[in-house]
């Protein structure tokens, strides 16, 4: 059967001929979800790139259950939920900082990989703890098992419909982890979070705060997203043996391969946007307060944006996706991103015995697909 509606479809066994059923009404309302839904690649970045759209509703910065605690001062300092002047300072001190060599990043994965590669049974750990253990390594950290245990729960305070004792846990591993970061940076180390305090410096009027917040969410935002691209090639590989078999032969072959992960099932399957001021989107009249859910795993199939898009070649000659985004939120951190997986997938094809032929199911997330092997 085929998903009940664009949100369920981030859970589904294959939500992508749906997604091409959505995409013959690029841009519509869904009144059952109360939302508008871009599934077509030009309604997508146009939603993307509108100055009407924000990343938050602007009477709700923060979402009601966080507010007060230290997940909810975390999440209102971070880059990616906010808007305006202030924004774009911090979005461009952080691209800066995620300026890093990528000898730098290939080795710290390699070296992660190699330690943390485990068997079938241990895969799904694998898929959270590698994104988790590079970028706090990067970040500078050395009490890495501590960060991702901190991590997993402000990452579960933040997922809607939390419940009080998880959201209350979160505010005390946010605590603990602003403290830890806070310390990092005054260490004046060479890693990440020096890096983003220097580029914060330099760039000027940036409240301390707000650095240390987005340090922490270069952890955030590679928990669950990570450990989707990293599982989700993983399941490309168990549904095509024959390509499993040619990137083992031929390792230099998986940063290409990486790339169709991203543009076929994208970790982030979706994303929304808040209308803030009247407007005009494909010809629809948009009022304050509307609110828009982006299928980018729709968009990414879409053929204008990809020829042949349902075709799964990692030598795609001009790939293009939106996996990262768009416009003014487009995400810095997509080498990084694609780096970890490429060194986690390269040491699975050495040390996974008994590759699964397809997951077992999705997590329970509404935008983020990360699948489930055991």
């Amino acid at each position: 059967m085929q998903p009940t509606d664009p949100v369920a479809a981030v859970t589904h066994p294959d939500p992508y001929p749906y997604y091409a059923t959505l995409r013959q009404r690029p841009f519509h309302r869904d009144e059952a979800l109360g939302l508008w839904v871009a599934a077509g690649a030009e309604t997508a970045m146009a939603v993307l790139s509108s100055p009407a759209c924000r990343v938050r509703p602007p009477a709700e910065p923060v979402p009601p259950p966080l507010r007060g605690g230290a997940v909810g001062d975390l999440f209102g300092r971070l880059v990616r939920m906010t808007d305006g002047d202030a924004q774009a300072r911090a979005k461009r001190a952080v691209a800066s900082a995620l300026d890093v060599p990528a000898e730098t990043v290939m080795a710290e994965a390699r070296r992660w990989s190699a330690s943390l590669a485990a068997d079938r049974a241990g895969l799904d750990a694998f898929l959270f703890a590698l994104p988790m253990h590079v970028v706090g390594a990067l970040l500078g950290f050395d009490r890495l098992p501590e960060v991702a245990g901190r991590m997993r729960d402000v990452v579960a305070a933040i997922t809607p419909g939390a419940t009080a004792e998880a959201i209350g846990r979160g505010h005390e591993a946010a605590t603990a982890m602003v403290d830890l970061t806070e310390a990092l940076i005054d260490s004046a180390g060479g890693g990440l979070a020096r890096r983003l305090h220097d580029a914060a410096d330099r760039e000027g009027g940036i409240d301390p705060a707000v650095v240390t917040a987005n340090a922490v969410g270069f952890l955030f935002q590679a928990h669950d997203a990570g450990a989707g691209l990293l599982g989700n090639a993983v399941a490309a590989l168990g549904a095509r043996p024959e390509l499993r078999r040619a990137a083992a032969a031929d390792r230099a072959s998986l940063p290409g391969l990486m790339q169709e992960v991203l543009r076929c099932d994208p970790p982030a399957q979706n994303t929304r946007r808040f209308v803030a001021e009247e407007t005009v989107i494909a010809g629809q009249s948009l009022r304050a307060g509307d609110a828009i859910l982006v299928v980018i795993a729709a968009a990414n199939r879409d053929p204008a944006l990809n020829p042949d898009p349902d075709r799964f070649d990692p030598a795609r000659p001009d790939r293009r996706l939106l996996t990262f985004g768009h416009g003014r939120h487009a995400c810095p951190g997509d080498a990084i991103a694609a780096a970890i997986a490429v060194a986690g997938l390269d040491a699975l094809l050495d040390r996974l015995p008994d590759w699964p032929e397809r997951p077992v199911g999705y997590r329970p997330l509404p935008n983020v697909r990360v699948p489930r092997f055991s």
